[in-house]
């Protein structure tokens, strides 16, 4: 068969069978039928655009995809998924719940999925029509946004010294034009030469009934915009982006350094993931005190992977993703907290006993004696220090067994043998 003929077949099964017919499952049911359109560069995609449309076929696997994962079958989550999830939530608790209390309800997939989604909260907010009107995102000069990409902006040219104020409102012009009573900018800030930049910050279409009015009211301002030499849009996901970001403000204001920090881990961290990063590692350090040892944990406790596999509580599938995004990554997170130490540790019993020795020493209590005197108050002791004693209580059960195994094999030792342990030991 020549392309055309396996075209023309192909649009036969589309005009009987719909879109469907076009899946890749469907088209590997019939005899080499796949294998002879891939073999002549004919893909799925590319069939697709041939017969049908990319919208179609999109429309069509958000409303039938599904993936086996273990003996499970998911649906794939679309902004839609998302905002239909949460609604029944909402009219039973009476408000829209915090992304832990979703954790919480076995729902951790929709968290991903808004993340996935480069969607938020006041996202869902706005999809189901809730009050938004005293929700904000805090820049670090202290300025208050309607959006994380807006904090994010902000925060980008707040650490490179750049002034920038709140939208102001259109020319009354542009009533006339698109025939709303109004409208606003997102930001404004100056060039490096010339005028002031009028910026807009494009979102995605909603889901439901603003969809259409969203796409109109965008494109009636990008058509008022189009001689206006000062302005400037911005997709909203580049406002995540410090690379992206960059290239887009360099012709306006220069590649500048950042340069003005406020929190102590700001240089640490891409400016346009400040505001994310706060709400992260907040949240990420009070999940370390809930620890027994107050440290934040591997990522295969939260995953509940190799030997935590059967632990109790939920499973935080989630979080190690947002810890990579947003802040780089667990080492990263840990030295942010305050807890380096448990990152660079490489325990082994040598290890173990020279951190219990010098314990001992230092404190006349066992480091497992420790943490339980500090834990009931009963020991005026430094946080730090409490996680130390219980990270190498920890390691000495690991790599020892009890007190009293620790204590025979102590006593065997030569001072010689506990120096040269000690030697190879980590400073904690």
């Amino acid at each position: 068969m020549t392309n055309e003929e396996l075209l023309h077949y192909c649009a036969k099964l589309y005009e009987k069978d719909g879109i469907s017919s076009l899946s890749y499952p469907k088209l590997k049911t019939i005899p080499t039928l796949y294998y002879n359109l891939y073999s002549r560069g004919i893909t799925q995609k590319r069939l697709v655009r041939s017969i049908a449309s990319e919208k179609e076929y999109s429309e069509f696997k958000a409303r039938t995809w599904r993936r086996r994962v273990g003996n499970t079958v998911q649906r794939r989550w679309t902004w839609k998924r998302v905002v239909d999830a949460v609604r029944p939530v909402v009219r039973k608790q009476g408000f829209l719940p915090p992304a832990a209390w979703f954790q919480i309800n076995q729902m951790g997939g929709l968290i991903q999925a808004v993340y996935n989604l480069d969607r938020n909260w006041d996202d869902i907010r706005q999809a189901l029509g809730l009050s938004v009107g005293k929700t904000f995102v805090e820049s670090r000069n202290g300025m208050r946004w309607r959006s994380h990409p807006e904090a994010s902006l902000s925060n980008f040219l707040f650490a490179r010294g750049i002034k920038h104020w709140y939208g102001r409102k259109y020319p009354k012009e542009y009533a006339q034009v698109s025939g709303r009573a109004y409208g606003y900018y997102d930001l404004h800030f100056p060039r490096k030469v010339g005028k002031v930049v009028d910026v807009e910050i494009w979102g995605e279409k909603p889901a439901g009934h603003s969809e259409v009015d969203y796409a109109l009211k965008r494109k009636q301002k990008e058509r008022f915009n189009r001689t206006n030499s000062k302005f400037l849009g911005i997709h909203f996901a580049d406002c995540y982006d410090e690379t992206r970001l960059t290239k887009i403000l360099a012709p306006l204001i220069g590649v500048i350094k950042p340069h003005i920090f406020r929190k102590r881990y700001d240089s640490e961290l891409p400016t346009t993931h400040w505001s994310n990063a706060d709400e992260l590692i907040d949240y990420c350090r009070k999940f370390s005190a809930q620890m027994p040892d107050g440290v934040f944990p591997k990522e295969d406790y939260l995953r509940k992977r190799g030997k935590w596999k059967s632990r109790k509580g939920v499973t935080y599938n989630t979080l190690p993703i947002y810890v990579r995004k947003w802040i780089g990554g667990f080492r990263k997170l840990r030295r942010i907290l305050g807890q380096e130490e448990y990152s660079t540790v490489t325990w082994n019993k040598k290890k173990a006993l020279a951190a219990y020795s010098q314990w001992v020493d230092s404190h006349k209590l066992t480091p497992a004696q420790s943490w339980t005197r500090y834990r009931r108050g009963q020991l005026a002791i430094s946080l730090r220090d409490a996680r130390k004693a219980a990270s190498i209580a920890s390691a000495v059960r690991k790599y020892i067994g009890n007190s009293s195994e620790v204590k025979s094999i102590a006593r065997r030792m030569t001072s010689k043998d506990v120096k040269q342990s000690a030697s190879v030991s980590v400073d904690h």
